[in-house]
């Protein structure tokens, strides 16, 4: 329970985040009627202390008890069956101010030893100055009858317990924390919270998972930081090497940090000028940063890179060169009349591009195999693994994700694991089991899905290859690069230093699909025509309103696919969008369709309570995993289904396609995210029998290219458009796509050309 020690109602002002100018209420609890200790959703009926009328109030308070004083702030609303209803954004914890109320307080078993009788004797004996007695003077208990010394001191320590923990509570709420994260900043820092934050507020993005430079230079403005202060240029800088990387970028020059540090500072160009080499200086010193000179056509520019991105990109390089000193003693010719015996008995024999695959696949050290659907890849690495099992070779099979994986065993009817798995990653040791030390034990490693790779990923498997085995990178360098930072696949084939085959031939089964022949129109620039009548497997519903897509998505989810092709609404097809945000981006659509597809089964119980939070999960709840989670073992576009909420004193179950059932508690939950409708970008490396793609001029900043062919290209059987065909031809017209940021071409030419 909390306590606070201001003896009057704290006023909302401009430094409380937006918060000035809403309603306050200073209200006396009356009755908890409804409370959920998992998110902190309450509905409270309260006493207007200054009219004394009874207001229900809703929202997510800290925890507390009848008899204690609120001063809410948030604003009036009125229900439909319960009437006008107080909805609070903030409630800070006040002082009773009367004999009565005093009395109340202590009575409701806030303090540890404080009773009904108990309180009525130190109210009776200190009156009004209770409060002070027991800041100032607390011995004085033992001048109140039937309060012995033994009682006095329990009494003591939990009214100190309650001041510590009252003081951080209204020190972070003040300075605009929600409870939420709240309740965090206490459980880590304990009772230095004010101390810390006073300090330097902007370790809280360091310290705290989803507080990040916003946030806390926010509260570092409400504290009195000084705006050109070296603590917020630092933490500038941080959060902008941490939002470059998030843009797929490995390093920033010196002159694109200071300029994107002017629209996130606001401070003056030439302010800036001055005082970012100084800072970039300091995190260099402090290991923070690492630095490179880079010579371009302005001279030469310093690179700042993230001290594991740097080391990630030459581990990668320096990978490569060692595999690569190694020659292959392999006879071509005699992988050709292998390759005639298995034309011979196979289903499917190879064409000459793919013969000559296998070939160059069996005589590399490296060897990377490219081609958009419909090139044969599947044929040609099924192949590629039947020669190596002829030669006698273990081979190991992975791929970024648990669905490129699942899938790369079915195609390949071989054991493929998640590259995390093949790696043996260790929670207690924070690392992977499968390293330098103890590398793999197999001779050829296949993977898949390589486009997804992400430099980190890539240097831990690079790491863990013995010297003697080959390596198979295949994937459709043309799609979406990986959702972590750099290009790996592209970078390894831009360094023209790497065996690669570019398969291009479409061969006659998928030519018939339209989904395979308008992947490749867009691929080449050129807008698929869905003029053609009769089934097909791609189709275009051409609507112009937002709202008129949302109706056609509802109409084909609950009625067109279910019965005419016998799908499920939330297993087989699924929603993709090129945006979060926005009337079509994922989160809105994920609200609509959540009580579409998956409506609360409790909602009559809810009603007096309010509604469920947005993007609160229930039971059924399709869901995405949004970051690596090494101890759950589920990582970064991982998609499962809730089995089960609240249980095990908050936790959630969540059932993923391989049959993992994972336990999450409460702040693990946090990166789940509803899955009925997901970015293009998270759809990377999956497939589904049935995707839709809302298409949207509202999503321009987002409409490139290789987006949309990667959209594409993840439906299996069916793939629907729906909207504005301006939007699609806009997008097949858009091959500009932000150039990453990466050095690692240019360290495989160097590394390799070294070792020659």
């Amino acid at each position: 329970m909390l306590d606070l020690l201001s003896q009057q109602p704290i006023k909302a002002t401009p430094n409380d985040l937006s918060l000035a100018g809403k309603e306050q209420i200073h209200a006396e609890i009356e009755r908890i009627t409804y409370r959920n200790d998992e998110n902190g959703w309450t509905v409270l009926k309260v006493r207007n202390v200054d009219d004394q009328s009874l207001v229900t109030v809703t929202g997510s308070l800290p925890p507390c008890s009848e008899g204690e004083h609120l001063q809410l702030i948030g604003s009036w609303s009125s229900h439909a069956t319960y009437g006008r209803q107080f909805k609070a954004e903030r409630a800070v914890p006040v002082r009773p101010t009367t004999r009565a109320a005093i009395l109340r307080y202590l009575s409701s078993g806030v303090i540890k030893g404080i009773g009904d009788k108990t309180a009525e004797r130190i109210v009776g004996h200190f009156g009004l100055d209770t409060f002070k007695i027991l800041d100032e003077n607390p011995g004085c208990l033992t001048q109140v009858p039937k309060i012995g010394k033994k009682k006095a001191q329990e009494i003591i320590e939990s009214w100190k317990a309650q001041k510590s923990i009252a003081d951080v509570m209204m020190f972070l709420t003040h300075h605009g924390i929600s409870l939420t994260y709240a309740q965090r900043i206490l459980r880590l820092y304990g009772d230095t919270a004010i101390e810390l934050i006073s300090a330097n507020p902007y370790q809280l993005a360091v310290d705290i998972n989803g507080i990040g430079f916003i946030k806390a230079d926010a509260i570092a403005k409400s504290i009195g930081i000084a705006p050109d202060s070296p603590e917020r240029i630092r933490a500038a800088i941080i959060y902008q090497m941490q939002q470059s990387e998030e843009r797929g970028h490995c390093f920033q020059t010196s002159s694109q940090i200071t300029e994107l540090l002017q629209g996130i500072l606001g401070l003056p160009e030439q302010r800036l000028r001055d005082l970012v080499p100084e800072q970039l200086e300091l995190l260099a010193k402090a290991g923070s940063l690492l630095t490179e000179s880079k010579a371009d056509e302005s001279g030469t520019n310093l690179c700042h890179w993230r001290p594991d991105l740097l080391a990630a990109e030459q581990d990668i390089a320096d990978g490569l060169a060692r595999l690569m000193k190694r020659s292959v003693d392999q006879d071509p010719e005699r992988v050709h009349q292998w390759i005639k015996r298995y034309n011979e008995v196979s289903p499917s024999p190879l064409s000459q591009s793919q013969a000559d695959a296998v070939v160059q696949a069996a005589c590399s050290r490296i060897f990377v195999l490219t081609g958009g659907p419909g090139v044969g890849k599947t044929t040609t690495a099924n192949a590629i693994i039947r020669l190596f099992k002829a030669m006698g070779k273990s081979v190991l099979l992975a791929a970024p994700t648990g669905r490129a994986a699942q899938r790369l065993s079915e195609v390949s009817a071989e054991k493929a694991r998640t590259i995390h798995r093949l790696l043996e990653w260790q929670p207690a040791e924070g690392g992977f089991g499968r390293n330098e030390i103890n590398p793999l034990k197999a001779d050829v490693i296949i993977c898949d899905e390589s486009s997804m790779l992400d430099v980190r990923l890539a240097s831990s498997l690079m790491g863990a290859i013995p010297d003697h085995a080959q390596v198979i990178f295949i994937g459709d360098v043309d799609q979406l690069p990986s959702v972590g930072p750099g290009n790996v696949l592209r970078d390894m084939i831009n360094s023209e230093k790497i065996p690669c085959v570019k398969l291009r031939e479409i061969f006659r089964q998928a030519a018939t699909s339209s989904i395979v022949r308008y992947a490749h129109n867009i691929n080449e620039g050129l807008t698929p025509d869905f003029s053609v009548d009769g089934p097909t497997d791609c189709q275009f519903i051409e609507v112009e309103s937002s709202d008129d897509i949302h109706r056609v998505i509802k109409h084909l989810l609950t009625e067109v696919l279910p019965t005419k092709y016998k799908l499920d609404a939330t297993r087989d097809i699924q929603i993709l969008s090129p945006m979060n945000r926005g009337d079509l981006g994922t989160h809105n659509l994920n609200n609509e369709l959540q009580e579409l597809l998956n409506p609360d089964p409790k909602a009559h119980m809810r009603e007096a309570n309010q509604k469920q939070r947005e993007g609160e999960l229930r039971e059924g709840d399709k869901v995405i995993q949004t970051a690596n989670n090494y101890d759950l073992q589920v990582f970064n576009g991982d998609i499962g289904f809730v089995s089960a909420t609240n249980v095990e004193g908050g936790k959630t179950k969540v059932s993923f396609g391989d049959g993992r059932l994972v336990t999450y508690d409460r702040d693990q939950v946090d990166d789940l995210r509803l899955a009925y409708a997901i970015t293009i970008h998270k759809s990377q490396g999956s497939e589904f029998p049935v995707v839709i793609l809302p298409m949207s001029m509202q999503h321009y900043v987002m409409l490139q290219r290789n987006l949309i062919y990667t959209g594409l290209t993840r439906a299996r059987k069916l793939a629907i458009f729906i909207g504005s065909k301006k939007a699609l031809s806009f997008s097949v017209r858009n091959n500009v796509s932000i150039s990453r940021q990466t050095r690692l071409a240019s360290r495989i030419q160097q590394e390799l050309t070294c070792s020659q």
